[in-house]
C-alpha cells in the first residue's frame, strides 16, 4: 500500500494563486495578507483575536511568555515575582512542555485517561489536595493539549481546579468540538499549528487565539522584538505618551522574539482555510470506519473516542503490547507509515529528567501499547478492508 501519514494538500489552484501573489505584490513579510488570514482565522475558531506566527512551538512559547508577563512578573518586567503553577500533561509534544521549563513554570505533571486523552480525573484531585497541603493557594494555570484531534474534557477540569486559568494547545485538533464548542475558545488563549502533516498547512506556521485584548496587544509586541510600533494605534499612543524620551520607532516596552510570519505563508493559509471543514468532515468519516473495524477486533484493541473528535490520527490502542510489537513493524512493512503514540510518556524524555515516569500508570500503557497511523482526506475507503486484512495476519 501507499499510506503515508500525509500527501501534499497543497493543490494546483492554491499553488496559481501563490504565485500571482508573488508577481503581483511588492511586501513579502508581515503584512495586510497576515492580518487577513488573522481576521479569517479567529472567526473560523470563534474567538476576537489571533495572530500569526511562524510555527506552532513558536505560539506556545509566545503565549506562555505573555501570560507569565501579564499576570506573574513585577514592575521592572525582568524578575518573576514567583513561579505561577501550572498542570502539564504526562502525554504531548516537546515544544508544549519546553517553553514551561525555559520560562520557569512550576510544572505538576499529570496522568491522562486512555479514551479522551485528557487529563486523569482522580491524578487531577491528588496534584490539587498536594498543591493545597504546601501551603500555596492552589494551582493557577491548567495547560491543556486536545491530543491527536480528541477534545479534553473541559467540565472535570474546571470542577477539579474551578478557578485556574486555562490555556490550550490544540495544534493537532483543529475543529475539534467539547459539547458541541470548538477547542481553543474555552480560556484565555489557544494555540495552533499549520505544519505540513496537520489539518491544513502554511507550509510551516501557527495561531494564537484570545478574547483578551491586552494579552492580543502584549503577544503582537512580543512577535517582533518587542516593539511598541506593533500594537494597535491607540495602544501605540499611549506606550509614546508614557516614554516621550524614546523615539517611537525604536521603543520597547517589553521583551520579544521575531516569531513572524510571511504574507506568501498566509495566503495558502487563506486558500486552505476554504476547504478546511470539509476536510475535517472527512477525517471524521475515517475514524468512524476505523472505529467500526477495530470493532472486529474488541478483544485486542480499544476504540478511539469519536464524540468531537476533529482525528488528526488513527491510533491502535493495542490491549497486549504484543500485538502491537508484531503489528506495527507488520504495517509498516507493507506500506503503512507508522508513529509512535505521539511522543507515548513524555516524562521518559530525556530532556525532562522525571524522576519517575513509570507512575504514570496510563501515561505508561499508551507509551508501550499505543502507535498511530496517518489519517487525511486522501485515504480511501476500500484501504480499510487491506487493513483489516493486515491486522487479520497478525491476530
Amino acid at each position: 500500500m501507499n499510506w503515508p501519514l500525509m500527501k501534499n494538500s497543497i493543490d494546483f489552484d492554491m499553488k496559481k494563486v501563490m504565485t500571482e501573489f508573488i508577481y503581483d505584490d511588492v511586501k513579502f513579510t508581515n503584512g495586510e495578507k497576515v492580518k487577513e488570514f488573522e481576521r479569517q482565522w479567529a472567526e473560523w475558531v470563534g474567538t476576537k483575536y489571533a495572530l500569526y506566527v511562524n510555527s506552532g512551538g513558536s505560539a506556545n512559547l509566545l503565549l506562555l511568555d505573555a501570560v507569565m508577563e501579564q499576570y506573574y512578573k513585577d514592575d521592572s518586567n525582568y524578575i518573576i515575582n514567583r513561579a505561577p503553577i501550572v498542570l502539564a500533561p504526562s502525554c504531548t509534544w516537546g515544544t508544549t512542555i519546553a517553553p514551561l521549563m525555559q520560562l520557569g513554570y512550576d510544572i505538576r505533571y499529570c496522568d491522562i485517561d486512555t479514551e479522551t486523552y485528557s487529563f486523569c480525573e482522580e491524578h487531577m484531585e491528588q496534584i490539587r489536595d498536594e498543591v493545597k497541603a504546601e501551603g500555596k493557594l492552589g494551582l493557577e494555570i491548567v495547560w491543556i493539549t486536545h491530543l491527536l484531534g480528541s477534545p479534553c474534557n473541559i467540565d472535570k477540569i474546571k470542577r477539579v481546579f474551578p478557578n485556574a486559568m486555562i490555556l490550550e494547545d490544540c495544534c493537532e485538533s483543529h475543529g475539534a468540538t467539547f459539547k458541541g464548542q470548538k477547542v481553543g475558545t474555552f480560556g484565555n488563549g489557544s494555540t495552533f499549528s499549520f505544519y505540513f502533516g496537520h489539518h491544513m498547512t502554511t507550509i510551516e506556521g501557527g495561531m494564537i487565539n484570545t478574547n483578551d485584548k491586552d494579552l492580543y496587544e502584549l503577544m503582537r509586541m512580543k512577535r517582533s522584538h518587542g516593539l511598541a510600533r506593533e500594537t494597535s494605534p491607540e495602544v501605540f499612543d499611549k506606550i509614546k505618551k508614557e516614554h516621550p524620551e524614546l523615539d517611537e520607532r525604536f521603543l520597547f516596552p517589553t521583551t520579544g522574539y521575531n516569531l513572524r510570519n510571511q504574507e506568501i505563508n498566509a495566503v495558502l493559509g487563506i486558500e486552505q482555510l476554504k476547504k478546511l471543514d470539509e476536510w475535517i468532515d472527512i477525517r471524521k468519516e475515517n475514524l468512524h470506519l476505523f472505529n467500526k473495524m477495530l470493532s472486529k477486533f474488541e478483544d485486542q484493541f480499544h476504540p478511539v473516542y469519536e464524540e468531537g473528535n476533529s482525528s488528526y490520527a488513527l491510533a491502535f490502542v493495542c490491549k497486549d503490547r504484543e500485538i502491537k510489537e508484531k503489528l506495527e513493524p507488520h504495517l509498516a512493512s507493507n506500506g503503512i507509515e507508522t508513529r509512535p503514540f505521539l511522543v507515548g510518556n513524555i516524562l521518559r524524555q530525556p530532556f525532562i529528567k522525571h524522576k519517575n515516569p513509570e507512575s504514570f500508570t496510563n501515561a505508561e500503557f499508551l507509551h508501550k501499547n499505543a502507535f498511530y497511523i496517518g489519517n487525511n482526506q486522501f485515504i480511501k475507503r476500500e484501504w480499510f478492508k487491506e487493513l483489516e486484512q493486515l491486522i487479520r495476519d497478525i491476530i
